[in-house]
Formats: C-alpha cells, sequence, structure tokens
C-alpha cells in the first residue's frame, strides 16, 4: 500500500499543492514522481526503472573515474539484486533515493565538492534515512577530506526545505517534525520489533552472493589499505572505505537497531537496502580490483570466482522473480476489488468515507484529498461524522495505523454494520488476525438503539 500512497500523493500533488512538502511522501518523490503519477500508475514504474538502470550506469561510470578495471561488475551487482528485482515495478521511494546516492558518490569521486555536498543534503528529502548518510558524509568532509568550506552547501538544502516547509505548512520546526519521529515520540509501533540479526538473515535473500561476497572483500581490503599507509593517503582508498563502505555499514548498524527497539516506526522492511546497492558495488568491485592487483599470477582464478558468483547471483535473482512476477494482486487486494465492485451497485456517491487502503482510491477513483468525500479512518470522529458517512473497516490496518479496534465501531449505537466481505479461502494479516473488512454506515439519527 505505500506504493499506491506515494503515487496518490504525487498525482494529487498539483491539485493540492501542500502535497509537495508532505513528509510521508517524501518532497523530492512528490515533485520528481508528479507529471509521471498525473499519466497514471504505469508511468510512476516507468520512472522507477528508469532510476534503477540510471543508477547502476552511475555506478558503471564511478567505477570507471575511480580507475576499476572491472567497472562493468558494479553495473551488473547493482542491477542483479533480489530486492531491486523484486520492489521495482512499484510507487516505491527507494530508488529515487538509490539514484541521488550514486549521483552524490560519482559528484565526489569527481572531488567536484561543493555540488556534492548540496546533493548529500537533499538525500533526507528523498527517504528520511537520507540522514543516515548525511552522518557518514558530513564526517567524511569534516575529518577526512577537510572541505569546510563545503560544509556550508551540505547544510544549504536542509535550510533551504525547511523555509518551504514552514511557508506551505506553518511550521517553524517543519524539517524535524516528519512521521517517524512523531511516531517515536508517540509511542506508535504497530509492527512490532524483532531481533538485532534481522537484517543479516535477510542478507542472504534480499543480496546476491556475489554482492554479499564482494561488499565483505572491498571493506577489509579498504581497511587494510587505509591503515596501513595511514601517513600516505591514498584518495580511492580512503573514498572507497570511509564514504561507501560507511555509509552502508552505518545504515545497516542504524536498521537493524531500530528494528531491534521497535523504534521510529520501523517494520523491518529488506527493501529499504535498494538505497544503498550502488556503495554496495562499488565496495565490490574495489574489492575485486584490490585482490587481482594482490595475487597477479591468481587473476585468471579470481576473475573465474567472480564469473561464477555473478552467473549464480542472476539465477538466485531469477528464482526470487519467477515467484513475483508478473506481479499479482494480493488476496488483500482481492478483496477490495469486491468493496469497489459494490460501491458501483450502491447509492454511496454523495456519502463521506472513510478507511486506509489506498488501492481502493485508485480502483474506485477516490480523490483521498478531497475533506468532504474521504478523510483517513485514523481521524474519523465516531460521534461526530457526518450521518449517512461509510466506515470501511479492515482487520490489517482498521486495528493498527487506523486505531480503531472492530468492537469499538462494532459496539457503537451510532453505526449499522451494512456489508462484509470475507476471503473464500481464510488467511491472517497482521498479528495473525483473520482478514475481513466490515463497511458500517453511520446513522442518520445517532442515537440508534
Amino acid at each position: 500500500m505505500d506504493s499506491y500512497n506515494h503515487y496518490l500523493i504525487a498525482r494529487y500533488s498539483w491539485k493540492y499543492p501542500h502535497l509537495f512538502v508532505d513528509q510521508w511522501g517524501k518532497p523530492l518523490y512528490n515533485i520528481m514522481a508528479s507529471p509521471f503519477a498525473n499519466l497514471g500508475f504505469t508511468w510512476v514504474k516507468i520512472f522507477n526503472v528508469i532510476l534503477w538502470v540510471s543508477s547502476a550506469w552511475l555506478t558503471f561510470i564511478t567505477s570507471k573515474k575511480l580507475g576499476f578495471k572491472y567497472a562493468w561488475v558494479g553495473f551488473l551487482l547493482v542491477i542483479v539484486q533480489p530486492a531491486s528485482l523484486e520492489f521495482v515495478i512499484s510507487g516505491l521511494t527507494e530508488f529515487l533515493n538509490e539514484f541521488l546516492l550514486i549521483l552524490f558518490i560519482y559528484l565526489t569521486a569527481s572531488q567536484r565538492w561543493n555540488m556534492a555536498a548540496f546533493l548529500a543534503g537533499l538525500l533526507p528529502f528523498a527517504r528520511s534515512e537520507g540522514f543516515i548518510i548525511m552522518a557518514v558524509v558530513g564526517f567524511y568532509l569534516l575529518f577526512i577530506e577537510k572541505k569546510y568550506k563545503s560544509l556550508f552547501w551540505f547544510a544549504a538544502a536542509p535550510i533551504l526545505f525547511n523555509f518551504i516547509g514552514w511557508f506551505a505548512v506553518g511550521d517553524p520546526l517543519w524539517i524535524i517534525h516528519n512521521p517517524y519521529i512523531k511516531a517515536q515520540v508517540l509511542g506508535d509501533n504497530f509492527c512490532g520489533s524483532g531481533s538485532l540479526f534481522h537484517y543479516a538473515k535477510l542478507s542472504f535473500s534480499e543480496f546476491s552472493l556475489g554482492m554479499i561476497t564482494l561488499l565483505l572483500a572491498g571493506t577489509i581490503l579498504s581497511a587494510i589499505h587505509v591503515f596501513k599507509g595511514f601517513k600516505k593517503r591514498d584518495f580511492v582508498s580512503s573514498f572507497i572505505f570511509w564514504l561507501c563502505s560507511g555509509i552502508f555499514w552505518l545504515y545497516f548498524l542504524v536498521h537493524s537497531v531500530i528494528w531491534w527497539k521497535g523504534m521510529m516506526g520501523s517494520c523491518g522492511y529488506a527493501r529499504v537496502f535498494i538505497v544503498v546497492m550502488p556503495v554496495m558495488a562499488l565496495t565490490g568491485v574495489f574489492g575485486l580490483n584490490a585482490l587481482i592487483s594482490k595475487f597477479k599470477t591468481q587473476r585468471k582464478i579470481i576473475e573465474s570466482v567472480v564469473i561464477i558468483l555473478l552467473i549464480f547471483s542472476g539465477v538466485q535473482s531469477y528464482n526470487k522473480i519467477k515467484r513475483t512476477l508478473p506481479s499479482k494482486i494480493t488476496p488483500e487486494q482481492r478483496e477490495y476489488l469486491k468493496v469497489a465492485q459494490w460501491l458501483q451497485t450502491e447509492d454511496y456517491s454523495k456519502s463521506k468515507m472513510y478507511f486506509l487502503y489506498p488501492y481502493l482510491n485508485v480502483i474506485a477513483n477516490i480523490d483521498p484529498y478531497n475533506i468532504n468525500a474521504f478523510d483517513f479512518l485514523w481521524s474519523i470522529d465516531l460521534d461526530n461524522a457526518p450521518p449517512g458517512s461509510l466506515v470501511i473497516w479492515d482487520s490489517h490496518f482498521g486495528p493498527n495505523e487506523g486505531k480503531l479496534p472492530y468492537d469499538k465501531i462494532n459496539n457503537h449505537p451510532g453505526y449499522t454494520k451494512v456489508k462484509t466481505f470475507a476471503p473464500v479461502i481464510s488467511f491472517t494479516t497482521v498479528h495473525d488476525i483473520p482478514y475481513e473488512i466490515h463497511i458500517f454506515r453511520k446513522d442518520k439519527d445517532s442515537l440508534r438503539k
């Protein structure tokens, strides 16, 4: 549903300009995806495919800029990743952040410091994890490259966006009032938590074996190069170790910890690592070049091992997408198709609707920002909702994001249940609750007994 929500925000941003700075949707994504979204959801998917392929191409170009002989391996490592192939046909924001990150990396490799620093400051407005990346970039600029003047450009984008957000919504602290910080402050954590090693375990299914192997080799060898030649600085080794591998490992650590501790509304999604695929690939290409440079007589053996790893990675990714593509609607979506068809047969066109399932907004063409016709379930005041309103409650989003337990509305004297949709073959949703959709109507006489 995140995919549909991002699409809807981008699509309706031209009609409701405040959506351009919506922090859940992400301002940069809202702005850049809006022309595609206004052509339809298919064009949003095409936008993501363009970003994904462009990220792989920039990884190749950056590898060549750094003098790596196996730049083509970097391109393949970005393309042949199970997580990327699984989620690219979507409206998700990870692919824009991936593209902007590798563009920043390319500019840094070209030593265009001010432009690179400014772009790094834009990353949090593509995804909130951009703040994690900014921490590494700030350290790198300040302590490794000592580019003090570039720090002005580094801070410029967040300051600029905060002023835009302040002007648009009237909040002088707009930048820190994002939904993830709010979730942490309010203690909202409907996804729960899990093992500290959750992402370490997921890596074997979401990253290819070639990526994992070369990433580890690149991290270790770049660390050896940096600390062994500490007094004689090597730009490329330092760039790979402190910046590229630094971004990945801090990103990995922070996501592992916030899922373990149940913080910031984390749901433990594997797709968040799409963002850092290019820096993983560059670290891996460095590792390959360093290995061959150190063991020149074993070059053919190393090349053969890498080719085998890439072939195995391709098979791994093929098996993944064979299970997920072509995209099929989920069992939940199938039930909402029934809801959309039912709405067409009933005379509820003038009724205000409350629900939390953006797929229904898309298929039933319901404007999610027309407050006279629709509002999000979490905003409903059961006692004061307009008479005749429809509440479309499902057991996934209703009790979780919607914060509306079934018994609360089912037992409310002002509502009548008018329809129930239950799958023929039962399945469970969040917290192992059987999935159902119940539609309630607010009675004109709210004192119904």
